[in-house]
């Protein structure tokens, strides 16, 4: 796993840890915050793959708005 994936799933679970107890998230709203927080141009499906991989396994929805 590249150095940016493994910035990019920290980005992403910290702010599914901020995000804990909510039912379900925007898709738009997480991408834009991991992107801002990261600064890396990730492609937009493998970003968004991973927000959904790591949502699931923390048991929240992801509502798809993009």
């Amino acid at each position: 796993m590249s150095d940016q994936n493994v910035l990019v799933r920290a980005a992403i679970g910290r702010l599914l840890s901020e995000k804990t107890g909510a039912t379900s998230i925007s898709m738009k709203e997480s991408i834009d915050e991991v992107l801002g927080r990261t600064g890396f141009a990730l492609s937009d499906d493998s970003l968004q793959d991973l927000l959904l991989e790591m949502a699931e396994a923390r048991g929240m929805l992801v509502v798809v708005d993009i």
